[in-house]
């Protein structure tokens, strides 16, 4: 969530309602953007799920979009 919440306080929304994949991916790959979040711990957490990365990301965006519309944006 790390990470995602860092591509949404980018966007002019700061919001994760208006937030694609493809965007998330794209920083995913900037080592530099939210160097804090670890892309292997990411990369681990997909596998030990099962999921591919994309999977993971998409999840983990709607789950932070129900989450958003209770207690505010990040």
């Amino acid at each position: 969530t790390g990470l995602i919440g860092a591509v949404a306080l980018m966007r002019p929304s700061k919001s994760v309602q208006d937030l694609e994949l493809k965007s998330v991916k794209k920083k995913f790959k900037a080592q530099n953007f939210a160097a804090g979040c670890s892309r292997e711990v990411i990369v681990r957490g997909a596998e030990m799920l099962g999921w591919d990365l994309d999977k993971l990301i998409s999840q983990t965006i709607l789950a932070m979009r129900a989450s958003e519309a209770e207690y505010g944006k990040y």
